[in-house]
């Protein structure tokens, strides 16, 4: 523009001048002016154009490296039963850096959260067999983290695979079995929350099925055993009452008529029984009355002994024969002591026989089948000739 000007003003003052001349003139300078300017124009613009479009594509390749744009991401994916905490483009973190970041969030038609996370390149060599991850929900509204637990195997997890989460079974049951090591927080709360949190869903499902079990809208074990336990309780009331008709209600009549064959048996029995029981009264009245004989010697024995009451009488008169002898001998033996030696011998044989008739006595006395059966012996004086008197 500024060249314009200057131009416009030395032609305008070359006309007042010399009109023709400086028309010529005019013309000329106007076409040099021209070739000049469209020549380095040209130049200086294409230069411009040029260096912008190397800017630009500076400047894309700087943002596409800070983009990852030129970079390969492996996809995986995990599944999550609420989206809460998460959202795309959160990051994944590993030891406090970021290895990968969440690309989608997806709900499924059996209503879990469908997370697709991508792993950078850079850190591809640490997605081993085993590996976890883990969201850990701050207590106190600090922020989220999406964690990467790498896994103790050593092949790498095909691209697209599903990785599970720690806090599912399959979760923990591969850190009960050593395939993965997963850090402890040194977060307290956090702890606590991580445990409390799994603990509430346990706990609400076990209501639930407990519920359902209750209610007879559940599924699985629980409900199938209170089922089978209603079904039971069912059968017992019909079979109760007389109105079932299943096997418990078949065993309890059969029951039943047992019972009604076992009531008319028992009924002839106790009267067996009691038959029995007054032939058993009656021998023991009979025993009775013989122990009692047993116990009084004076009433059986001498009944077992003398039915009669001649072998007494008999034997009391050999004892008085006996004494009468004893006298005579008694004083025989006073007049032939000091003559005849062995007639004092003879005697004393007869005395020691003497004694040990008296000793046979003596045990028949006391004997207990004997006793009271022979009247006690009176004694008396040895040096009398005829003072000895056994009474009977």
């Amino acid at each position: 523009m500024h060249y314009r000007r200057r131009i416009g003003f030395a032609l305008r003052h070359s006309r007042r001048i010399c009109p023709r001349q400086d028309t010529r003139q005019n013309h000329r300078g106007r076409n040099h002016a021209m070739k000049f300017k469209i020549r380095y124009a040209d130049q200086i613009v294409g230069a411009f154009t040029i260096l912008a479009f190397v800017a630009l594509i500076a400047v894309i390749f700087l943002l596409g490296s800070k983009q990852r744009w030129f970079s390969r991401d492996y996809r995986f994916t995990t599944l999550f039963d609420t989206a809460t905490g998460l959202g795309n483009g959160m990051p994944l973190q590993y030891k406090g850096f970021t290895i990968g970041k969440i690309k989608t969030v997806e709900l499924t038609d059996d209503d879990k959260v469908n997370i697709e996370f991508v792993i950078f390149d850079t850190y591809y060599s640490r997605a081993k067999e085993g590996s976890l991850v883990e969201l850990i929900v701050n207590p106190i509204g600090l922020g989220n983290q999406f964690l990467f637990h790498p896994g103790n195997g050593t092949a790498l997890i095909a691209e697209g695979s599903r990785i599970p989460r720690a806090d599912t079974p399959e979760g923990k049951d591969m850190i009960a079995q050593g395939l993965v090591s997963v850090p402890k927080r040194d977060d307290t709360i956090t702890n606590l929350i991580a445990q409390i949190n799994p603990l509430l869903t346990n706990i609400n499902d076990t209501l639930s099925q407990v519920s359902d079990a209750f209610s007879g809208s559940g599924k699985g074990p629980l409900a199938d055993t209170m089922r089978g336990v209603g079904k039971t309780l069912t059968e017992v009331s019909g079979a109760l009452d007389g109105t079932g008709s299943g096997p418990l209600a078949r065993t309890l009549g059969g029951v039943s008529s047992i019972t009604g064959q076992v009531d008319t048996s028992l009924a002839v029995i106790l009267g067996d029984v009691e038959e029995v029981t007054a032939t058993v009264k009656q021998i023991t009245s009979n025993l009775e009355q013989l122990s009692s004989k047993l116990t009084d010697p004076a009433n059986l024995v001498p009944t077992l002994i003398d039915a009669d009451g001649t072998l007494f009488a008999s034997i009391e008169a050999s004892f008085n024969s006996v004494q009468g002898t004893l006298a005579n001998v008694e004083s025989s033996s006073l007049i032939l002591k000091s003559q005849v030696p062995q007639i004092a011998r003879l005697i004393e044989d007869l005395r020691l026989a003497l004694v040990k008739g008296q000793d046979v006595l003596e045990a028949l006395k006391n004997n207990p089948i004997l006793k009271n059966g022979v009247p006690e012996r009176i004694k008396t004086d040895s040096s009398g000739t005829n003072s000895r008197n056994i009474e009977f």
